[in-house]
């Protein structure tokens, strides 16, 4: 009987300590998840307030803010949820807030890369366009750019910028090679072709012998205007960098993280053609041509 006692209070002294140790564990993950949910609150408080600044100084520089709200009205909606609960004493979570916030920020750094890269394109297009060019295809896609840019699809942007940039080689090019057949053409043309057949045909073969001849000539004329194109891109690359750092360091109408978004993309640009530049001259090289001669003036007066 003793013995059975004495069994009793031994396992009433566990059941005793067994519990207190799982009110003590269950009080500390309380208190840890508590805290947790403050610190995930206050970021989703400060993260609320940058993403109303982003659109504030977007509003600023133009754009429409149209994306950048719906994602900020997402954001607040969320909040409010996870406050109601909250309040309630019922599970809530303020980290999904946070996805929001992020958004806003990655179409605030994309949107102005947008905006460069037009400006960039426009200042190449004034510096390589002559009078008698073509370049209804590249004004219509400088056209498409900006209503991507004005309908916040930002994403469509690089694509098309390249597209014009390649569009503008190709006119020049093209009006290089064409311009005097096209100066001759009149509206007399099946008359003309007509009285001069055999005229022409000379001058076809003519020429075609001439290409054959001066292949060579030709291709490397070709790599030349290639890279001069390159070495006048970087050039107005470098001066849109100038500006940014005018902007920044003495006018102070660029704030910090606009200049480093728009210096990290010029310099990427500045060093893809650096990239590109060596390519071209090795392809001169092996057609024969003598790189410091053809474009030793040229370096010197971009740089």
């Amino acid at each position: 009987m003793e013995k059975e006692d004495n069994l009793g209070r031994i396992v009433g002294i566990f059941i005793v300590f067994f519990s207190l140790l799982f009110i003590i564990f269950s009080s500390n993950a309380y208190a840890e998840t508590s805290n947790n949910n403050v610190s995930l609150e206050k970021q989703a408080v400060v993260c609320l307030n940058e993403s109303a600044q982003i659109i504030e100084e977007m509003r600023a520089e133009g754009f429409n803010v149209i994306r950048v709200n719906d994602s900020f009205i997402q954001a607040q909606n969320s909040f409010s949820v996870q406050m109601s609960l909250k309040e309630k004493n019922k599970s809530h979570d303020f980290s999904l807030v946070l996805p929001y916030c992020k958004e806003i920020e990655d179409i605030k750094d994309i949107a102005i890369s947008s905006l460069d890269e037009l400006t960039a394109l426009k200042k190449f297009y004034n510096d390589s366009v002559v009078e008698g060019m073509n370049t209804t295809s590249v004004d219509k896609l400088i056209i498409n750019i900006e209503e991507e840019i004005k309908n916040e699809r930002y994403e469509q942007v690089k694509a098309l910028v390249d597209q014009a940039y390649q569009e503008l080689i190709n006119i020049q090019s093209s009006y290089t090679t064409l311009n005097l057949f096209y100066e001759s053409t009149t509206r007399s043309l099946k008359i003309f072709l007509y009285k001069n057949w055999i005229i022409i045909l000379s001058i076809l073969v003519i020429l075609a012998i001439f290409l054959f001849i001066y292949k060579r000539n030709i291709t490397r004329w070709m790599i030349k205007r290639k890279i001069n194109k390159l070495e006048l891109r970087k050039k107005t690359l470098k001066g849109l960098i100038v500006q940014a750092q005018e902007g920044y360091f003495e006018k102070g109408t660029l704030s910090e993280a606009n200049y480093n978004i728009r210096i990290n993309k010029f310099a990427e640009l500045v060093r893809d053609i650096d990239r590109q530049i060596p390519l071209l001259m090795e392809e001169l090289s092996r057609v024969g041509g003598n790189k410091d001669e053809l474009f030793g003036k040229e370096k010197r007066k971009i740089r």
